[in-house]
């Protein structure tokens, strides 16, 4: 019996980390809009329909304006935009352990 406990608690750690690490990846075109002056900095993403940012995802912008660090105000641009979906597990984790609401970021004015 004892020789069959670590064989078979390594199995099931490896398969709780390759869910955990499990990720999907979604590309499609956004729109940026990017407000920044003396004291405040803005971005916000207008999303292509179909993606949905939740707790654990990441999105990256592949697209960046060449602005040589003056944007005078607000621009807007269109960007080929990436989201990497987490896992149920991670999502879970994460949703469970934020202090701050993904809904604060996402939904903000």
């Amino acid at each position: 019996m004892k020789r069959w406990f670590l064989p078979m608690l390594a199995l099931i750690a490896g398969a709780v980390w390759l869910w955990y690490r499990r990720e999907t990846v979604l590309e499609g075109d956004g729109v940026v809009h990017l407000q920044s002056e003396h004291e405040h900095f803005h971005l916000h993403v207008d999303l292509p329909p179909g993606m949905e940012i939740e707790p654990g995802d990441t999105l990256e912008i592949l697209t960046v304006p060449k602005t040589h660090g003056q944007t005078n105000g607000e621009i807007t641009y269109p960007s080929r935009v990436r989201l990497t979906k987490a896992s149920s597990l991670r999502r879970e984790l994460v949703r469970r352990s934020s202090l701050v609401e993904i809904n604060e970021l996402v939904e903000h004015p």
